[in-house]
Parts: C-alpha cells; structure tokens; sequence
C-alpha cells in the first residue's frame, strides 16, 4: 500500500497551530462562536449573565448547575472561541442566542460568526455579525431541501449546487481505492443564502462544506473544533451538581499498519492562551 497519502494527513495534522485557519473538521454535531476580540474582553459581558465564572480552568474542576459556555483563545491568533456544553436539562446556553451575539459583536466592535455544524444530518450553516449587525446568512444541507428560510427576518436566495471531489481528492482517493468511480462522488446540495454586502453564484459556491470554510478563512479565523467534550474528558451525559476536571489532552490520529503491521498515534495539544467557564444556571 502507498502510505503517501497517510504521511500527508499526519504532516497536515501536526502542522503549526498559529498557521492554521478555517475549520479543521466537519465531522461533528457543534455551536461554535468565534469573535474577533482577546478572552479578557469577553469575561465582562459574559459575567454579566452568567451564574458563576471561573478563569483559566484547565487542570482545576468545574461544577456543572445548568447550561454553560467555555470560552478559550490559541496562542499566534487574534479570535477567541465560545463552545456550549449541553445540559438536556438546561438546552442551549442563553448567550448563544442571536440576539446576545449581535450585542456581543456591538459591544465589541468586532466581527462574530456563528458557526453550526451538524454532520449527522448533512447540514452546516453560519451567521456573520458586524459591529452588531447580521450581514450574512448561510445554510447548506446535502440533497434537495426544499424548505425556505426565513431567519432574522430576511430573505435568503435558494441555491442548487452539484458536488464534485476536486482532482487532488480523487488522486488520494485512488491511492487509497483504485478504481473508484468519481461519478458516485457527486452529490447535490441546497443552500440558502443572503448578504447585505455581496453576491454569488451555485458555481462561486464551490459546496456547502468549503463555503463557509473559506469565510473563515477570508477573516483569518480558525474553529480548532475543541468542544465541551474535548476539555471534559468525552463524557456520556453530564450530571447537574457534578464536577468535571478540565483538560487540555491534544487531538490524536491513529496512523496506517508499518511494514510490521504496527499502527503509531500522532497526538497535536492545541497551545491555549487559556479557557474560562461561565454557567449559566441557579
């Protein structure tokens, strides 16, 4: 087998942190916040709600009253980055509410995005806020949706896009299936978009999943794609009144069979800046 390819991901997947920017994986079910703004300025605004705060968390532990929001910031980058942690009790995070992100975004001065991503059901979507206005707004999901939107009020254009893998992903596909026929790799996508600042086409668009990585891309941001699950060890369900130790273990890959048969794991810890929590229960 030609392990190039496989020596090509774990090169990409060590790469420098302080380099990287768009969205590292898809591959999840997650609300990601990223602001244009360092940690310290976001603990006054997210204090004023939340039921109690702790700073730079990592290696302490945190006890879990309702819905919560870690906030952290990678070292070598200028956005700091909220993920909710999921309480079925509790629901979302009330700061997470399109309404508080504008007054976050206005109170700043600064750009936010709302990134979702939900891989289980094909979807992926953002909301871009400047200085507390929504200026874009993008969903996608694979297949034929045919259900409008009508978020914030506004009037997104319904896009049909066909997929096509681009030639360096057939060309790593084949080292790893030949003969796979590109034909099964097409797949049809809708998206609904609207912008107060320009406009594109089914074509510009590329797909659902590179359109909005190139946003954060064009604002120089990167999701790391650290959730709540990632500092807390990978729990199950987390329990009201418990406490949880937060981490910082690094993000392993698990490589292809050597000659001998033996698989090697690269492990990449993410350099923090540092991480907060803030919750938002009684």
């Amino acid at each position: 087998m030609d392990t190039q390819p496989f020596q090509n991901i774990a090169a990409d997947f060590t790469r420098p942190w302080s380099e990287r920017r768009g969205c590292e994986t898809i591959d999840r079910n997650a609300t990601v916040v990223l602001v244009r703004a360092p940690l310290d300025a976001l603990v006054p605004f997210l204090s004023a709600q939340a039921s109690a705060v702790q700073q730079d968390v990592v290696g302490t532990q945190v006890e879990i009253q309702g819905s919560f929001v870690f906030t952290y910031q990678l070292e070598g980058h200028d956005w700091s980055i909220l993920v909710e942690g999921y309480v079925p009790a509790f629901g979302a995070p009330p700061v997470l509410q399109a309404s508080h992100l504008a007054a976050l975004s206005q109170h700043l001065q600064q750009p936010l995005i709302k990134l979702l991503v939900g891989d289980t059901g094909g979807r992926i979507g953002y909301d871009l806020f400047e200085q507390g206005v929504l200026v874009e707004y993008f969903r996608g999901t694979e297949g034929n949706d045919t259900s409008d939107s009508h978020e914030y009020g506004v009037q997104p254009q319904r896009y049909a896009i066909t997929s096509r893998p681009s030639a360096a992903a057939l060309e790593n596909l084949n080292h790893v299936m030949p003969g796979i026929d590109p034909n099964s790799l097409v797949l049809s996508q809708t998206a609904y978009f609207w912008s107060s600042r320009r406009q594109v086409t089914a074509k510009t668009m590329g797909n659902i999943w590179q359109f909005p990585n190139q946003l954060l891309r064009d604002y120089e941001t990167y999701d790391p794609a650290l959730d709540d699950r990632y500092f807390l060890g990978g729990y199950n369900i987390l329990q009201r009144g418990e406490r949880y130790r937060v981490q910082n273990p690094g993000c392993g890959l698990r490589l292809p069979p050597d000659q001998m048969g033996q698989r090697g794991t690269v492990t990449a810890v993410p350099p923090l800046v540092r991480v907060d929590y803030f919750c938002f229960g009684h």
